[in-house]
């Protein structure tokens, strides 16, 4: 149960949970608003909802921006404000989707408008003049679909709606939305599968660097599709989809290769895997058993975990990251933040390393208090003696700020950016990457 203080009272309300896969409840709200994430909304919807009810999804344009410009403190309240009147609306499930985008389930009936007034006159009233706001309502009707049918088809219209498709592209029920995606997943997923398969991809190679000397670490191994295609897409879609072992598999394949190439002499190499192979017994058994055969190569190969919170099995994630240290390789986590969440992960995963995220180091988005909690890790990190990496240093400010912060390596365009292999294979090499973690004892304090 979430209190929130509003107008010398305290509104109350039941923040969606999800059940770990080592038995422990993990709340999944959104520190600013008190509204449930992305992905607690998502479970909660498909769970609740009924053909009765409709898909309300609301977009503030700029809200971002407006916060930014705002005293912390204020824009806490605003966005604190705007959570308690979406949730005090009475729908079955409510969340905020994105910086800029929330949604909420409830029966058809109601007026369309009521959300996105309620969201306007939330703005007012914390002294924001009445920004763009756009929404969309999509009925959950759709007798000849099945409740798993139901669930991806409301993933699918708010992703859509979050990435930018507003209430014009939006289909009027959620049959129609789950037709499209079925057409739209059809086509990507044979294209998906044949490049997978033949190998029709590329790899750049990003230096990741020592941050007191500026020598190499290891390189981080990136996956590049056709020009029209972004990569993260691509990853996400195989990891809905279910064909993310294959593409890991694809990935692995191709960084070994180059590790047994003469232009990546010396050079130590990382590559992504994802959240959902790691805690998937079947879906690690595949790439386990590739690894195993060329452990020889462990001192050189870096494993970096991407997108985490499909992790749903802490258990069989923990063996898997076990598994992998035990014939040599290296593990990290990456998109490692200072949210509960990621302390978890850090205190569940015995990992070598962790992986910060870009929005981190950018000034706008780190006030004192976030960068004291990012100080606080750091040490704790150090305790533990797992690495620490910042990502997104693209400017001169950030990797000062990363030094200041005490981050053993950066990554990012002021320190090099992604390329052939033979753009390095002339540069100078350390071989002294990363060291194992100590992962003996577990310090409770981080402050």
């Amino acid at each position: 149960m979430f209190c929130l203080p509003q107008n010398d009272q305290h509104i109350c309300f039941t923040v969606t949970t999800a059940r770990q896969g080592n038995g422990e409840t993990a709340i999944l709200a959104d520190a600013d608003s008190g509204l449930p994430t992305r992905e607690a909304f998502l479970a909660a919807a498909t769970q609740l909802a009924t053909e009765d009810d409709a898909l309300t999804l609301v977009n503030v344009s700029g809200l971002n921006e407006i916060c930014a410009k705002m005293d912390e403190r204020d824009a806490s309240k605003l966005l604190r404000h705007v959570g308690v009147s979406i949730m005090e609306y009475g729908s079955k499930a409510a969340g905020r989707l994105s910086d800029e985008s929330f949604g909420i389930v409830a029966n058809a009936l109601r007026e369309e408008s009521q959300l996105a007034d309620r969201v306007r006159k939330a703005l007012a009233e914390g002294g924001v003049n009445t920004p763009l706001v756009g929404d969309a309502l999509i009925s959950l009707k759709g007798r000849d679909l099945t409740p798993d049918q139901r669930m991806l088809a409301i993933r699918y219209v708010v992703d859509r709606f979050v990435n930018g498709e507003q209430a014009c592209n939006s289909p009027a029920d959620i049959a129609l939305a789950f037709h499209d995606m079925m057409d739209e997943t059809q086509a990507r997923v044979r294209a998906i599968t044949a490049t997978v398969a033949d190998g029709s991809f590329s790899l750049a190679y990003q230096p990741i660097r020592h941050l007191k000397t500026s020598a190499i670490s290891h390189f981080e191994a990136l996956a590049r599709f056709s020009p029209t295609e972004n990569t993260g897409d691509i990853v996400k879609f195989s990891e809905a989809l279910g064909i993310a072992d294959a593409l890991d598999l694809a990935v692995a394949l191709k960084t070994l290769a180059m590790i047994e190439s003469e232009l990546a002499k010396n050079a130590n190499i990382a590559f992504n895997v994802s959240g959902h192979t790691i805690s998937c017994n079947a879906s690690f058994s595949l790439l386990a058993g590739f690894l195993a055969r060329n452990r020889a190569h462990a001192p050189r190969i870096l494993i970096e975990i991407t997108e985490t919170a499909h992790i749903i099995n802490f258990a069989a994630a923990a063996h898997a990251v076990g598994t992998l240290r035990e014939m040599g390789y290296r593990v990290g986590i990456s998109e490692f933040g200072v949210s509960p969440v990621s302390l978890k992960y850090l205190h569940a995963l015995p990992v070598d390393f962790v992986k910060f995220p870009a929005s981190l180091m950018r000034s706008s988005d780190i006030p004192d208090r976030n960068e004291r909690l990012v100080a606080g890790i750091l040490k704790l990190c150090r305790e533990l003696g797992v690495h620490t990496i910042a990502e997104g240093l693209e400017n001169e400010d950030a990797l000062k700020r990363a030094r200041a912060l005490g981050f053993d390596l950066g990554q990012g365009h002021v320190l090099g950016k992604p390329a052939d292999m033979a753009a390095f294979s002339r540069g100078p090499r350390n071989d002294n990457s990363i060291r194992p973690a100590r992962r003996d004892d577990v310090v409770e304090s981080y402050c």
